[in-house]
C-alpha cells in the first residue's frame, strides 16, 4: 500500500505505458527482459514523482544517459563469455584441383582387290590364271582411317571448416567458476541507477 505516491505495482494493474521502448540497447531481443528486470524489482517501490507521467520522463532520459555505457559492457561480457565456453577458434580454408586428361588414338587399315577375268581364246593356262598376269578387269581400293580424341577437365573445390567450443581442457566446474568470478550483473547495475527516482526508505 502506497504511503506517499504510488507504487510500480498499481500502475502496472493499471497497465500504465512506461515507454523504454527507444532507449539505445546493444541487442534489441534484450529489451523486454530488461524492462522487465527492472519494473519487477521496483515492483512495491513508490515513484518520487508527484505524477506518473513525470516518472515516466525521468526514467526513460536516465535510461537514454546510461545505456551507452552498459551496452559496451553487455557486448563485452557476451565476448567474455564466448572465451570461457569455447576456447577453440579455428578456420581452416582449403582448395583441391582435379585435372583428367583423357587421350585416345585408334588407327585402322583395309585393303580390298576385285579381280574378274574373262577365259581367253585359246587353250587354258591354269598358271597364267593362278598368278594373275592377265585380267580384263582390275579393281584396288585402299583405306587408312586414324582417329584422335582428347579431352581434358579442371574441377576446383573449395572448402572451408570452423571449429568453435571447448576442446575439454576446461571441466564444467572450472567453467562456472570462471562465469562467477568474471561475468558481471549488468542488470543489476541498471537498477541501482534507477534508485533516485524511487521514494527512500525514512
Amino acid at each position: 500500500m502506497a504511503h506517499y505516491t504510488i507504487t510500480i505495482k498499481t500502475l502496472m494493474d493499471h497497465n500504465f505505458d512506461f515507454g523504454l521502448q527507444n532507449y539505445p540497447i546493444f541487442n534489441e531481443t534484450y529489451r523486454n527482459i530488461l524492462n522487465n528486470n527492472i519494473l519487477n524489482y521496483y515492483y512495491e517501490s513508490e515513484i518520487g514523482f508527484e505524477t506518473a507521467e513525470l516518472f515516466k520522463r525521468y526514467l526513460n532520459n536516465t535510461m537514454q544517459l546510461i545505456m551507452p555505457k552498459y551496452n559496451e559492457l553487455y557486448k563485452a561480457q557476451e565476448k567474455a563469455l564466448e572465451n570461457i565456453l569455447g576456447n577453440v577458434d579455428l578456420i581452416e580454408n582449403s582448395t583441391r584441383e582435379n585435372e583428367n586428361n583423357v587421350n585416345t588414338t585408334s588407327a585402322s587399315n583395309s585393303n580390298n582387290k576385285n579381280l574378274f577375268q574373262d577365259t581367253p581364246q585359246g587353250q587354258l593356262d591354269f598358271t597364267e590364271l593362278e598368278n594373275q598376269q592377265w585380267a580384263t578387269n582390275y579393281t584396288m581400293n585402299k583405306s587408312n582411317i586414324n582417329d584422335n580424341s582428347e579431352s581434358h577437365g579442371n574441377n576446383n573445390e573449395d572448402y572451408t571448416r570452423t571449429v568453435k567450443g571447448n576442446n575439454g581442457n576446461k571441466y564444467n566446474i572450472d567453467l562456472l567458476n570462471d562465469i562467477q568470478n568474471k561475468l558481471l550483473n549488468i542488470d543489476m547495475l541498471i537498477i541501482n541507477e534507477l534508485s533516485d527516482l524511487f521514494m527512500g526508505i525514512f
